[in-house]
């Protein structure tokens, strides 16, 4: 796992020893980075699940302004400050370790970019509750977008009552489907 582009591009990305973690391939993220473009530029970026960083660190390699990091393991939050420290980008990141939804309580503001890459045969009640939370604190901000990916037979899909959806690619072993919030 690496960093595709930016200002940190090739620097390899390690997780916890012994802890297994679900990487999203250099082939989605480059894909997913293509579209999102410019958006990410001097953004705030939320990582949910993050695992090992790879979406926030990427997003602050290509000039997001600052991200913040949820993830439950400590082991493997450990690793997210360890990679953000060798990708020298330690200062535009912030690591809460959190169950997620409860952990959503920890951040503030509003975001431009939310990344959401839950473990596969997570209970869609979670989720259900995890994007009400979003909407209701209001942590994705006007024009910001959401990024979901999840399994092909992850039978969850955002509310369209109150998400739209702007793309979304079926890559095989994952579906990254980007929303916004409606009006």
């Amino acid at each position: 796992m690496r960093i595709i582009a930016g200002s940190a591009k090739g620097t390899m990305l390690y997780g916890a020893k012994g802890y297994r973690v679900r990487p999203i391939t250099d082939r989605i993220k480059e894909s997913l980075f293509d579209f999102l473009g410019d958006t990410v530029e001097g953004t705030r970026v939320l990582d949910l699940f993050a695992g090992v960083g790879s979406l926030g660190i990427e997003a602050l390699s290509r000039g997001a302004e600052h991200t913040d990091f949820i993830e439950k393991h400590r082991a493997t939050a450990a690793s997210i400050i360890k990679n953000l420290e060798r990708a020298h980008l330690a200062g535009s990141g912030r690591v809460i370790v959190a169950k997620l939804p409860g952990g959503i309580s920890r951040v503030r503001g509003n975001y431009g970019l939310i990344f959401v890459d839950p473990p596969f045969r997570i209970e869609w009640r979670l989720l259900e509750e995890l994007f009400r939370l979003i909407r209701v604190r209001g942590l994705l901000g006007p024009g910001g977008l959401l990024v979901y990916r999840r399994s092909p037979r992850s039978g969850y899909d955002l509310p369209s009552i109150e998400w739209s959806m702007v793309e979304s690619r079926d890559y095989g072993d994952s579906i990254v489907s980007i929303y916004k919030l409606n009006d």
